[in-house]
């Protein structure tokens, strides 16, 4: 089963369940200052979530394309293992005001498997364990209904785990207490895949479901969005009470596959190989760090693009030019050498192949016409950027890694185009890493000496 079956059936499913589907927005929100990129399935549908009527009825489904990279370097620093990407499609339900935990924990479970065929045994849950802070209680509720639901299928073992506000709680400001005034959230059950890989006790002496070692994949999350933040600090109940899903493409067609790599499927799998083409290497261990980093940059480059994104140095403009910086400099890095541009738009053509065959209905937008621009767009940055890596890497190899400071980056940046984040990836490559106070003290005294 591969991606395009997996979308289509999960959207099927909850259409014969009554639900309405609706298009993804553009991962540029016309309507929305407060952030950047769409990152999630609820960000266009707070207003609904909030108790406003919408236009498609009380229960929607689609699968929404979102770009997290909102804290720039804690994002993007994420990528370049099996399962963190910035750009990702996540499938997603939701209830408003129509059915709540019951339903919509049971509808997963039956859609994983018996719609994705996943053996119940490798799946494992987590739920909110309370917060005395805000006062918000334990989730005792979703994980009787998990228990019950596994007991159906036999299955009488632990499988229900308790965690606090930083795992199982969401609301789009992410903890309680960072939460503005008027914000919707609540907590959440996350369902894991166990892929079965040995445990690796850097990450603690005993593996569980939010472990990070590898073995458990999170594939989706049920969001009980049923607060709401006062101007006080306290919580109150929302007039109606939300689900809202969102369960990650990528990771969902990686369980099916019982592959815990989410670049092996089909979502990432030609732009891997077009990677390997053109660098000469193969994905193997000690490259899959930089060829994952670069897929995922070129993913999220393309689809910006065709969201009328163009390189600069602000907003999402930033994030697009460090995106295809970065994907420059990875490429450096795993073939030692500088790739013409076109190469990287070989890359990004490979992403209009993946989505080519996804109806109108889905709302992608990634037409065939847009090919020209992001192949334009492409070259004319990285070719400019060329330049600038040939003497800023020269520059940077003349120093051990551990003499380089804040003031060796700021110096790169202001005389050769040098960013920040990008010394630090180089370092971070070495073990080292750049105080960033120390780069923004020397940009301050140079902006006052100017």
């Amino acid at each position: 089963m591969n991606s395009m079956e997996i979308r289509q059936k999960y959207v099927d499913f909850f259409k014969q369940r009554g639900h309405v589907q609706v298009p993804s927005s553009q991962l540029v929100l016309n309507n929305d200052p407060t952030t950047l990129f769409v990152s999630s399935g609820m960000q266009p549908l707070v207003p609904y979530l909030l108790g406003d009527s919408h236009p498609s009825g009380n229960k929607l489904v689609n699968s929404q394309i979102c770009l997290r990279a909102q804290g720039f370097l804690d994002d993007f620093m994420e990528v370049g293992d099996n399962r963190h990407t910035t750009f990702f499609e996540m499938l997603g339900n939701w209830s408003l005001g129509s059915y709540f935990k019951q339903e919509q924990l049971a509808w997963f479970f039956e859609f994983l498997t018996a719609e994705l065929n996943l053996n119940p045994q490798k799946l494992y849950i987590s739920v909110f364990s309370g917060d005395t802070d805000s006062k918000i209680p334990k989730d005792i509720e979703s994980a009787e209904i998990w228990k019950k639901l596994f007991e159906d299928k036999g299955i009488t073992d632990v499988r229900v785990f308790y965690y606090g506000v930083k795992k199982n709680w969401w609301s789009k400001s992410g903890l309680p207490k960072d939460m503005p005034s008027g914000e919707p959230g609540g907590p959440d059950s996350e369902v894991f895949y166990d892929f079965e890989t040995p445990h690796d006790k850097r990450f603690g002496e005993e593996c569980h479901p939010n472990c990070d070692c590898g073995r458990f994949l999170e594939i989706g999350n049920s969001v009980f969005m049923q607060y709401v933040k006062n101007a006080d600090g306290t919580f109150s109940n929302l007039p109606q009470k939300n689900v809202d899903f969102g369960g990650g493409l990528e990771r969902l067609t990686a369980a099916v596959l019982n592959n815990s790599d989410i670049f092996n499927t089909d979502l990432y799998k030609p732009l891997i190989s077009k990677i390997s083409k053109v660098s000469g290497k193969e994905y193997i261990k000690e490259n899959k760090p930089y060829m994952r980093v670069i897929a995922d940059h070129l993913k999220g480059a393309v689809f910006l693009i065709s969201n009328g994104v163009i390189p600069s140095n602000k907003m999402q403009g930033y994030v697009l030019r460090k995106y295809l910086r970065r994907s420059a400099v990875k490429m450096q890095l795993l073939c030692s050498k500088t790739l013409p541009s076109s190469d990287y738009t070989e890359i990004a053509e490979q992403v209009f192949e993946i989505y080519k065959d996804i109806p109108d209905n889905f709302g992608f937008n990634l037409h065939s016409e847009a090919k020209q621009k992001v192949s334009e767009v492409i070259s004319e940055e990285l070719t400019k950027f060329g330049k600038t890596i040939k003497k800023g890497l020269k520059e940077f190899n003349k120093v051990s890694p551990k003499d380089i400071d804040g003031k060796f980056a700021f110096n790169l940046f202001q005389t050769y185009g040098f960013p920040f984040e990008i010394t630090n990836d180089l370092l971070n490559n070495k073990g080292f890493s750049l105080n960033k106070e120390e780069f923004t003290k020397e940009f301050q005294k140079h902006q006052e000496k100017s």
